[in-house]
C-alpha cells in the first residue's frame, strides 16, 4: 500500500548556540523524509497548514511528529477532522517534563497503528514501564545517523608510558558530571607523573565550568595550560579535528533526561574508545569493560523541570582504567536501530530489538509521583491554544496567562515575562514553550529513586 508522509520542515535553522542532540535529529529526519517525498508543513501554523490530504479517509497517510515534545498536536488535530492518518512520534528524553508531559497529553489518543521511536531500548522500557500508551507493539527503537558517520578504523592505545589525552564533549554542567572528568583528569594526572591532556568542548552550564575557571582550577593540581584544550562550541563540521586529538573520550553522564548519548556514536565512529557509566543508554552501546560502577542517588527528591545527575561513577575506577588502559577499543554496536533504513523497519516490524540487554537500574528504582487523570492541565486544546498563543505571537493571551499565574502564586516569574519578551521562536528551543507548558498547565511532575532487588 502506498504511504504518503507528511513531517515539520525542521532543515533549516536551530536556536543560536544549540547543538542538542534531538534538534540534530529533527533536522536529519526531516532530511530524510524530504528525500522521500514527504510533505512538510509547518506545526506553528496549525492545523490549517497541514496538506489537505490529511482529511477523513486518508488512511494511507502518516505523519511523523518529529519537531520536538508536541505530538499531541497531531493526536488533537487528527480527531478534531475525524481522520484516520498514523502517527509517528518521538520521544528523545527520559525524565523530562517535556515529553513526559506529551505522553500524558496523548495517552488517550494514541491509535492502533501509531508508533513511538525511542534513541535506545533503556529509553523505550523506561516508558513502557509508565505509560500505558507505549506497549511493546507499538513502539521501536530507531535512530538514523550512522549513515551520516565516519567509519574510522580503531586508534592506537598509547602505551602507559606514553601521554593519554582524554576526551569530553557536550555540555559543561553538573548534570552531565562534569565536575567528575575534571577529578578523574587530575587524578590521572597525578598517577601518570602528569603524562596526561585534556581536550573538552561544549557550552558551559554555570561559571565555574568556564574554561578560564576549569584552567585555574586544574593548576592548582599541577596541570599546565598546555595540557588542556577547550575549543568551545563546535559545528559538526569540527567533530573530526576534535576526535583526532584525543585518544579516549569520558561519558560520565546519569543527566536525567539522557536516552541515547549521541556522542558516544560520534566517537565510537571515529576511532575512539568510550568510558561511560554503567546506568542508563550507554550499556547497551559499550563493553563491560569500559562502564564505570556508578552509585544512584537515592536521597534527592528530583522534579522533571530541572535537569540532575541520577548517580556518581567512581571517580578512583575510572583514573585506575585509564591509566592502565584497562578499556575496549572502539566497536561500533550493531547498526540496526541506527542505520538509514530503521524508520521503515520501524514500521514494519516494531517491538524489542532480540539480544538488546537494556540498563534495568534507574527503571528498577524509579518511583514517579502520580497525576490524575482528572488534571485540568490534561487539556489537548489547552495546550494547543497556548502553543499557538506562544507560536502564533499572541501576546495579550499569554500576558493574562502569566497575570494570573501571579495571583495564584503570590509571586512575580521574570523568567516566563523574558521568555514571552523574546523576538525569535524557535520550536527547538527546549527552554521557552515547555517552561510554559509547565507553569500554565502541567506542573512538573516529582520522583525518586530507591533500591530494591530489581535495581541492583
Amino acid at each position: 500500500m502506498s504511504v504518503d508522509w507528511h513531517f515539520h520542515d525542521s532543515r533549516s535553522g536551530r536556536p543560536a548556540g544549540s547543538v542538542d542532540g534531538a534538534v540534530f535529529m529533527h533536522q536529519e529526519m526531516a532530511e530524510l523524509l524530504a528525500g522521500r517525498g514527504a510533505v512538510p508543513h509547518d506545526l506553528t501554523r496549525g492545523r490549517p497548514d497541514l496538506p489537505e490530504g490529511l482529511a477523513p479517509g486518508a488512511r494511507g497517510d502518516l505523519v511523523y511528529a518529529g519537531s520536538g515534545p508536541y505530538a499531541y498536536l497531531y493526536h488533537l488535530w487528527r480527531e478534531q477532522a475525524g481522520a484516520s492518518y498514523r502517527i509517528v512520534r518521538e520521544i528523545h528524553t527520559s525524565l523530562w517534563s517535556g515529553y513526559w508531559a506529551q505522553e500524558e497529553l496523548c495517552r488517550g489518543y494514541v491509535r492502533d497503528g501509531d508508533l513511538a521511536l525511542f534513541p535506545t531500548e533503556f529509553a523505550r522500557q523506561l516508558y513502557i514501564r509508565h505509560f500505558d500508551s507505549v506497549r511493546e507493539e507499538n513502539s521501536a527503537v530507531a535512530y538514523p545517523l550512522l549513515h551520516r558517520l565516519p567509519r574510522r578504523p580503531a586508534v592506537q592505545v598509547p602505551a602507559p608510558t606514553d601521554t593519554l589525552r582524554i576526551g569530553y564533549l557536550g555540555a559543561l554542567s553538573e548534570a552531565k558530571n562534569f565536575d567528575q572528568v575534571l577529578r578523574v583528569f587530575a587524578r590521572l594526572h597525578e598517577l601518570s607523573g602528569g603524562r596526561a591532556g585534556l581536550v573538552f568542548a561544549g557550552k558551559p552550564n554555570t561559571e565555574r565550568f568556564a574554561p578560564e575557571r576549569v584552567l585555574e582550577a586544574l593548576s592548582r593540581h599541577g596541570v599546565r595550560p598546555q595540557q588542556v584544550r577547550a575549543p568551545g562550541v563546535l559545528g559538526r563540521g569540527e567533530l573530526g579535528g576534535f576526535f583526532r586529538a584525543v585518544d579516549v573520550l569520558l561519558f560520565p553522564s546519569t543527566a536525567s533526561r539522557e536516552t541515547l548519548g549521541r556522542v558516544v556514536l560520534e566517537a565510537l565512529a571515529h576511532g575512539v574508545p568510550v568510558l561511560a557509566a554503567d546506568v542508563g543508554p550507554a550499556v547497551e552501546l559499550l563493553p563491560a569493560e569500559n562502564l564505570i560502577p556508578t552509585a544512584l542517588d537515592t536521597t534527592t527528591e528530583f522534579t522533571m523541570g530541572r535537569i540532575r545527575p541520577l548517580g556518581r561513577i567512581d571517580e578512583e575506577t575510572c583514573a585506575e582504567r585509564l591509566l592502565r588502559r584497562a578499556y575496549a577499543p572502539a566497536r561500533l554496536p550493531d547498526g540496526g536501530p541506527y542505520d538509514a533504513g530503521a524508520l521503515w523497519r520501524a514500521l514494519e516490524e516494531p517491538g524489542r530489538r532480540p539480544g538488546v540487554r537494556p540498563d534495568r537500574r534507574i527503571a528498577g528504582a524509579l518511583r514517579v509521583a502520580e497525576r490524575s487523570r482528572a488534571h485540568p492541565g490534561l487539556d489537548l486544546e489547552r495546550a494547543e491554544r497556548l502553543f499557538l498563543d506562544y507560536f502564533q505571537r499572541n501576546d495579550s493571551a499569554l500576558e493574562s496567562a502569566l497575570a494570573g499565574l501571579e495571583t495564584r502564586t503570590g509571586s512575580r516569574w521574570p523568567g516566563l515575562r523574558e521568555i514571552v519578551a523574546r523576538p525569535r521562536r524557535e520550536l527547538a528551543d527546549y527552554r521557552a514553550f515547555p517552561r510554559l507548558l509547565d507553569a500554565l498547565l502541567l506542573e512538573p511532575l516529582t520522583y525518586r529513586q530507591t533500591v530494591d532487588e530489581e535495581s541492583r
